[in-house]
């Protein structure tokens, strides 16, 4: 780096495993172009693919914009937390977003937010809200005939990427999400913290060696959110969108899908034993939501005041 570059405040880590395609949408959705209100100065995006037979490469990842940096590794493990720790290593950034998940595209002003978040208070932790595209969740959907062509379709409905925001108009809320914005969730997958808490809470938990990294994610995020002295800004208006890629958990059949996950809930309990209730937290929620975002905040609203 010259010493005349500006060092990123923010440096956003992705994972990237068996979904070329998707990965680059949301590579796209991270870029300046498609981002509002920051330029490439202000934050880096570090790719980290483990090594597969549909690789991204290089090339594809960094086509958009020139702060993001590309690794691939050989990973021996079915998990992507060593990748995630890796990635976290690499930063440059006072502050860093942990994107588990390189199949999520962004909204325009993710960035933006969690920069303005952590200029008000440094030691706080951002997310934002989970979202599958399709009108239902996807492992129900796949049970049903959902695949990426029918994913394409509703991305061509709503001209996809030429406003961010129409994305909750094909959406639901993921299942880890049906909380709503105003009480507690299970996950993530975009959590920002600064790098000084990432090393206090150790970064990821490298004994979730399982499929996709079993609850490492919802580990996470609840040991960051319910960690001392932790302002926790919820970006309601914004949100990670979930192509479909085959995922463990969104991608499988019901019969597969359900072999798995009492897997990943049984390597889960061995690490966390009972704790794996949601975050005892309530949301500052920051932001201005879009009006397609409405019927989600109605939602979150029937769901703490049921009529």
């Amino acid at each position: 780096m010259s010493i005349f570059q500006r060092i990123p405040r923010l440096s956003i880590v992705v994972i990237v495993y068996k979904m070329p395609d998707q990965a680059e949408k949301t590579l796209y959705s991270l870029s300046p172009a498609y981002q509002e209100g920051v330029s490439e100065n202000d934050y880096e995006v570090i790719v980290v693919e483990n090594r597969s037979d549909r690789l991204l490469g290089e090339r594809r990842a960094t086509q958009y914009a020139s702060n993001v940096r590309y690794h691939l590794r050989d990973e021996t493990t079915r998990s992507p937390v060593n990748s995630i720790n890796f990635g976290a290593a690499q930063a440059t950034g006072s502050h860093l977003a942990i994107m588990i998940d390189g199949a999520r595209m962004v909204t325009p002003g993710v960035v933006r937010l969690a920069l303005e978040a952590f200029r008000m208070s440094p030691q706080a932790a951002v997310s934002a809200p989970g979202y599958h595209i399709g009108h239902k969740l996807q492992q129900v959907a796949v049970n049903e005939g959902y695949d990426e062509k029918a994913e394409a379709k509703l991305l061509k409905s709503i001209d996809w990427p030429r406003d961010g925001y129409r994305l909750f108009d094909i959406a639901v809320l993921s299942g880890s999400c049906q909380g709503g914005f105003f009480s507690s969730n299970y996950e993530s997958n975009f959590i920002a913290m600064s790098v000084r808490k990432w090393q206090a809470l150790g970064g990821m938990d490298a004994r979730y060696d399982d499929f996709g990294g079993g609850m490492a994610n919802l580990d996470l995020y609840k040991r960051l959110l319910e960690h001392p002295g932790t302002a926790f800004y919820l970006l309601f208006g914004e949100g990670s969108f979930h192509q479909f890629h085959g995922g463990v958990t969104t991608g499988t059949l019901k019969e597969e899908r359900d072999r798995v996950f009492e897997q990943i809930k049984e390597q889960d309990r061995q690490i966390r034993g009972d704790r794996r209730d949601p975050p005892n937290v309530r949301p500052i929620l920051f932001g201005a939501p879009h009006p397609s975002v409405y019927r989600f905040i109605r939602y979150s609203l029937d769901k703490v005041n049921p009529q």
